[in-house]
């Protein structure tokens, strides 16, 4: 650093939260879940789609709580949302990043129902209620461990490759529901530090801005490159649902017979048009009955109707078979 930034300070223009990658309720496997689950039929893999939309909703909301504190905490910080690294067979998917001037933190959140109690050996155990009163308990995995992990990987992935390997990165567990309790009364010191509940994040935030003992002091060009690098490294996964919910073509509902004959027809017509040929030579109205009849999905499934051979399967089929297959 130059001696006249050493005595006069660098020029900050962030002085509010920026989000670099923005919070959006619109996500994208929420999205396919939903039209996912229009087309499965009623039973228990219907159900396990509802559940899981059910579960990835409550998630979203309880980001959308995180993400609330986040812009009106009128901190000087970048923030990304939903950042997810691959780092040689490692992941880490990032619920928040926050960049400051003296530190990257990152956090992880939890919207758990029920209360949560963390015992001496850093054992993380959810207390529950049935519907008729009674109580239970479970354990689940230490979403300290989980964090740290992130930390690790940030650090070998981004710090260390851009040289900013001195830079402080922490990481906060913010449990995003209003109405769970969170005992840490008998929880180690380093996990009681790391846990907060979501209206906590400007507190927690502001005392790291506020450590003496760190006198980092990062240009907001640097934020920015930290962060649009992060941004570059961002890999979603593409989830196969079908392998996923273990679904055949047997699971999806079927078109009415009359939109079928309706968009068979439209499709037959348009296409003896642009071929100025005879509707029936695309197929008859025999051979359509059989379509429908046989309601194929597959190339394999046309060749089996009636007046489909491979030469009419590769010329027409691509185009009837989305008629079969987009419910």
């Amino acid at each position: 650093m130059s001696f006249f930034k050493q005595l006069f300070g660098q020029k900050r223009t962030i002085k509010s939260p920026i989000f670099v990658k923005e919070f959006s309720k619109d996500n994208r496997q929420l999205a396919a879940l939903q039209e996912l689950l229009q087309k499965v039929v009623d039973g228990e893999k219907k159900d396990n789609i509802e559940r899981d939309i059910k579960l990835l909703k409550y998630g979203l909301d309880g980001e959308n709580n995180v993400y609330f504190e986040l812009k009106n905490s009128f901190l000087p910080i970048l923030c990304l949302h939903d950042v997810r690294i691959a780092y040689n067979d490692y992941v880490a998917q990032l619920d928040f990043v926050v960049i400051s001037h003296k530190f990257i933190c990152l956090l992880e959140t939890k919207k758990l129902s029920g209360n949560i109690s963390i015992d001496r050996e850093g054992n993380f155990v959810r207390i529950m209620k049935t519907k008729d009163g009674k109580e239970y308990r479970e354990g689940f995995y230490s979403p300290i461990t989980q964090t740290m992990r992130h930390v690790d990987i940030i650090k070998h992935s981004l710090l260390n490759e851009m040289k900013f390997d001195k830079l402080p990165i922490y990481s906060l567990v913010v449990m995003a529901n209003a109405k769970t309790i969170v005992n840490k009364y008998n929880c180690p010191a380093e996990i009681e530090n790391v846990i907060i509940k979501y209206d906590q994040i400007k507190a927690t935030l502001e005392r790291f801005l506020n450590d003496r003992t760190n006198t980092y002091d990062l240009s907001e060009k640097h934020m920015y490159d930290l962060a649009n690098r992060l941004v570059a490294l961002h890999s979603p996964i593409e989830m196969d649902l079908m392998a996923k919910y273990r679904l055949s073509l047997d699971d999806f509902s079927k078109k009415p017979e009359e939109q079928l004959r309706e968009e068979l027809k439209a499709y037959r017509l348009q296409t003896s048009r642009a071929e100025k040929i005879k509707a029936y030579y695309i197929f008859n109205n025999n051979e359509m009955e059989d379509l429908i009849a046989k309601y194929p999905r597959t190339e394999e499934e046309l060749l089996n109707v009636k007046g489909f051979g491979k030469a009419k399967v590769e010329k027409y089929g691509g185009q009837i078979l989305s008629i079969f297959n987009n419910s």
